[in-house]
């Protein structure tokens, strides 16, 4: 008996704790999808292109060039094991591929 009164008054006890976690986990994952969504809502220059490739993979840009139908970017690194990578940027949804 007092098992049961036990494992019930811990249940009443931590279920507050549970559900503001679940609540913070909840806000902390909308706070990542909404950056996420910001970060690749538009890519508004080959600066901002050349930023975004270097934060994902590192290196040095070597150039970056806009798509003449203005659909993307293509960005040049060279990584520092001395490979040359090309990444291509899309304008519209900031998705890299490369």
């Amino acid at each position: 008996m007092k098992t049961v009164v036990f494992f019930v008054l811990a249940c009443v006890l931590a279920s507050p704790l549970s559900l503001a976690k679940l609540h913070l986990d909840a806000e902390q994952n909308s706070a990542r999808v909404h950056i996420e969504k910001t970060a690749a809502n538009k890519v508004r220059s080959s600066k901002q292109a050349a930023k975004m490739v270097k934060q994902r993979y590192g290196g040095k840009v070597l150039s970056v060039k806009g798509m003449k139908d203005k659909s993307g970017y293509r960005v040049k690194l060279l990584k520092k094991d001395g490979h040359i990578i090309s990444v291509y940027v899309n304008a519209k949804t900031g998705k890299m591929q490369g």
